[in-house]
């Protein structure tokens, strides 16, 4: 029968990975002909035990530091026509690509073929790199495995078949328990090795710089990078872009922003680099000129990147001929890479005052996802105050239609009261129906509050997290003199929404609390309040069995706080002042977040610990008062030693009266 497809793979001892990896490739043993062999390299018996469920090819190998010499043993097994490897902690997002090619008949037309390399930069999955691996063969003779590390199926040879087929790969992401990842741990010393005994072979460069650019190991990625560049032919055409355009973004990743320059620059004038190469050199000299800020070569540099760009997408055959590992078109494309440039070339053209050029790099910019603008809102917004009116009027020239451009819309009218108030309040409204980021429906909540405008269209459909967010942030930045018209808003706009209400209220007692600094009365009523507020809130949110003792451990702590804080105050009031003292402690153990508050409590309630009031009652408070008028009378009358007799028996019984702390420094003044 004849076997289309060989799959072989490399199991050393990494069990999380190789089940999942094996996994990815049962589609593939299904729907074509092929055989599986996994080359075993570890000395783990459960990986050995995984294998053998899919396969009863699983080769022992003794490791030597030696990939190629790994991956040959599986080689010399296979029988299918073609070849395809990979690794154990890699697996694929879909093989139906790949099945396709096989049951078409389409692979009879190719002697090669490569497919996508997903390498993960962190470990939630949402910043990664691609680039073409050469993972699939026709078996030949001459087929074979060179280099120890990063080994190379060669003969690579056309026509080549390139797949949108991509494989999964965190095995290049730190530990968190190790300073450096195994991978990279393992690989240095075996590149060491092989440049000792092959000093001219320029791939080891490469992929050492790589190797200790990944550690943030800078200075030997230098020193790799130049060797590599002096060995270089003018043959290896690929190899010396990469090292080209590596040097100037190690130099870059160092802060070295004036050799990162004058590199860069010499190699775009005297060396004649490929076009991938003066791409990302013209990007790196954005970044470099940003950070020295010199606005007028940024923004050269930037034109003379966009314009590279869009001739190299007309010309996509360049993109293909030119790449080498990690430098291709989706480094160039990659957002967290193409964005920065052109927002930086915005920030250069406005300092410039070239408001034509800011439009142009504007339109560049991603409007139509609103996921992505989103992290640069903030910033938009900042141009906008350091930028006025230039910045807002060019917003609002976009031809987009944007939320945040929506909302800009709606700010200018506003703003300029250029728009009747029935328009504002359409306009008003379908922001409040369309909106969805966190950050713009903060600044509808904003005007919602502000102007006492109705936005229950938008509560509706916000969940109570992004509520808390939005009026946090508003409740901080708005002045204290402002938290008035938010009180008056709470009691307007909140009906049949009290959770809402309440938290906006706790919110304002807060700040009360912290930037009102109420004396002693004040302050234990509007911490009262405030803990109440609270306690409304998550009875309002809970159900009652919450507050029974046993679940009380389950409460969220500014619950814990606020209960603590109320039975304190109870505790207060009616002269237990040992307990009080010890719940105050405990509502500060539970919520740090109060300790200015509490801690002025404590003080107040030590000064009547230390100096208790003594029992008041109308007689006494009559005989206090003329015990009063005596005093005066005496000083009046110069009778100055009788009256300090008197005020020293006087004082310890009432000493926080003011009119007798008065009477003492007029005593003090006359003696």
């Amino acid at each position: 029968m004849n076997l289309p497809l060989t799959i072989s793979l490399l199991a050393s001892s990494r069990i999380a990975t190789l089940e999942r990896c094996l996994d990815s490739l049962k589609p593939l043993l299904l729907q074509v002909p092929a055989e599986l062999i996994v080359v075993f390299t570890g000395t783990d018996e459960r990986v050995r035990q995984i294998a053998k469920r899919y396969t009863d090819q699983v080769i022992p190998f003794t490791w030597c530091n030696d990939f190629s010499a790994a991956r040959n043993e599986g080689l010399k097994r296979a029988k299918g026509e073609w070849f395809l490897y990979l690794d154990d902690d890699e697996w694929f997002e879909d093989v139906t690509e790949i099945c396709e090619f096989f049951q078409s008949g389409e692979y009879r037309r190719y002697r090669s073929a490569a497919y996508v390399n997903r390498n993960y930069t962190n470990w939630n999955g949402t910043n990664y790199t691609d680039f073409m691996v050469y993972r699939m063969a026709r078996r030949t003779p001459d087929l074979r495995f060179e280099n120890p590390i990063h080994e190379e199926l060669l003969p690579c040879s056309s026509p080549c078949k390139m797949f949108q087929a991509y494989v999964h790969h965190y095995g290049y992401l730190k530990d968190i328990q190790k300073e450096s990842t195994g991978k990279t741990g393992r690989n240095i010393p075996l590149l060491l090795e092989d440049i000792a005994q092959r000093p001219a072979y320029t791939k080891n460069y490469l992929q050492l710089t790589q190797e200790y650019f990944s550690e943030n190991d800078f200075e030997n990625a230098e020193k790799i990078c130049r060797q590599g560049r002096k060995i270089c032919s003018e043959e290896e055409a690929l190899y010396k872009g990469w090292l080209q355009s590596y040097l100037v973004e190690i130099l870059y990743k160092r802060h070295a922003c004036k050799q990162a320059k004058e590199e860069a620059v010499s190699i775009l004038e005297k060396e004649q680099p490929v076009e991938l190469t003066r791409l990302i050199l013209y990007s790196l000299l954005v970044g470099v000129c940003t950070e020295t800020k010199e606005y007028k070569e940024l923004l050269e540099y930037g034109t003379a990147f966009q314009q590279l760009l869009q001739d190299m997408e007309k010309h996509p055959e360049l993109w293909t001929r030119q790449r080498l590992g990690t430098m291709n078109r989706d480094k160039v494309m990659n957002p967290e890479w193409l964005y920065p440039v052109r927002l930086n070339c915005i920030k250069a053209a406005l300092e410039q005052e070239q408001p034509q050029k800011a439009a142009y790099f504007l339109k560049l910019l991603p409007w139509e996802e609103e996921y992505r603008m989103q992290q640069y809102y903030p910033l938009l917004d900042q141009w906008k105050e350091t930028y006025a009116p230039c910045m807002a009027d060019l917003l609002l020239q976009l031809p987009y239609d944007s939320h945040y451009l929506l909302l800009q819309r709606l700010l200018c009218q506003n703003k300029a009261e250029q728009m009747d108030e029935a328009s504002q309040l359409f306009l008003f409204r379908r922001c409040l129906k369309e909106i969805e980021q966190p950050y713009l429906q903060q600044q509808l909540v904003k005007i919602g509050l502000l102007e006492e405008k109705d936005f229950s269209i938008l509560l509706e459909r916000m969940d109570l997290d992004t509520w808390q967010l939005c009026v946090k942030e508003l409740v901080t930045t708005i002045s204290y003199a402002k938290n008035s018209i938010l009180w008056e808003a709470s009691h307007k706009l909140f009906q049949g929404w009290p959770l809402h209400r309440l938290w906006l209220e706790r919110l304002l007692w807060e700040k009360e609390l912290m930037r009102g600094f109420p004396m002693k009365q004040k302050l234990l009523e509007t911490l009262e309040a405030y803990a109440k507020c609270i306690q409304s809130f998550y009875q309002e949110l809970y159900q009652d069995t919450m507050f029974d003792a046993r679940f009380y451990s389950l409460l969220p702590a500014d619950c814990r706080m606020a209960l603590a804080v109320l039975e304190a105050l109870e505790d207060w009031k009616q002269g237990k002042l040992a307990d009080t003292l010890r719940l105050f402690r405990t509502a500060l153990k539970i919520y740090p977040q109060m300790t200015g508050v509490v801690r002025e409590v404590l003080r107040l309630l030590k000064n009547e610990i230390d100096r208790p009031a003594p029992a008041a009652g109308p007689e006494f408070e009559q005989l206090a008062a003329q015990m009063k008028a005596a005093l005066s009378a005496m000083l009046q009358a110069g009778q100055y030693q009788e009256a300090t007799s008197v005020l020293t028996q006087l004082l310890p019984l009432l000493p926080n009266d003011m009119e007798l702390l008065k009477i003492q420094q007029q005593l003090l003044s006359l003696l």
